[in-house]
């Protein structure tokens, strides 16, 4: 019988604790047998700590994997962590819960929301003409009138250090109301964008990853606002935007 093909994807759903018992077996197996992906899982893990650790979830303890082994029967995270020591890389990781607590109709409302980010992303970015209402030149102006209608402060936030030039912005329509969508390009003509809409609680959230065929985003609110990143960049790439994005609003 043939093996079972452990994938990128998988990894990645390793790390985000998407996996069924079976999977999870496969790849702690594979980690242990492969200490170079090991060590990469367990880059993208610490890289989700960063992220978690510049925007924890408020009254949200950290669970330790004492916490963990107590209450979770296959904690990702402790698997990861069995299999670095294992390879003797010694490097600690910790966990947050993820997603527990979150009310099913906050998750949908989460999920179509960054459907309608990505959405409004497909269509803008491939728009050769008009794929801003108003240009990076008039940024005064875009923030002005972007923030008058989503009504909240917003602002552009500098992605030169990550060799993305702002574009300009637009006015989105989507259900939770008026939305302000932020366009970025590099030198080689890709184009992400950073969509923000008022936020109809003050719950924070932790960063959430999708992927949608090659188009990544991710997802987090602030008390006042909510955020999706989008653009077709590996997870790693995004996740620095994300940082420096987030880093921006603080």
């Amino acid at each position: 019988m043939t093996q079972p093909q452990v994938t990128t994807d998988m990894l990645h759903a390793f790390v985000d604790g998407q996996l069924d018992d079976d999977d999870m077996a496969l790849v702690e197996t594979y980690l242990a047998e492969n200490p170079d992906r090991a060590a990469e899982v367990a880059d993208w893990a610490m890289q989700n700590d960063a992220l978690r650790a510049l925007f924890p979830a408020p009254e949200q303890p950290i669970l330790l994997p004492t916490t963990l082994a107590a209450n979770t029967p296959r904690a990702p995270m402790r698997a990861i962590a069995a299999s670095v020591a294992i390879l003797g890389l010694g490097i600690a990781l910790g966990w947050f819960g993820r997603g527990a607590n979150t009310p099913a109709d906050t998750q949908l409302q989460v999920a179509g929301l960054v459907q309608e980010a990505i959405t409004a992303h497909a269509v803008f970015t491939a728009d050769p003409h008009r794929p801003v209402e108003i240009l990076a030149n008039e940024e005064d102006l875009l923030i002005r009138w972007l923030s008058n209608r989503v009504g909240e402060q917003l602002s552009a936030p500098d992605l030169t250090a990550n060799g993305f030039d702002l574009v300009g912005g637009r006015l989105l329509s989507v259900a939770e109301g008026p939305a302000a969508q932020f366009m970025y390009e590099n030198t080689t003509g890709l184009r992400i964008t950073l969509f923000a809409v008022r936020a109809s609680n003050s719950q924070m959230a932790e960063f959430t990853f999708k992927q949608n065929g090659k188009t990544n985003s991710f997802y987090w609110q602030d008390e006042h606002l909510r955020y999706a990143i989008v653009g077709d960049l590996s997870r790693e790439d995004l996740n620095k935007l994300a940082i420096r994005v987030y880093e921006a609003f603080s």
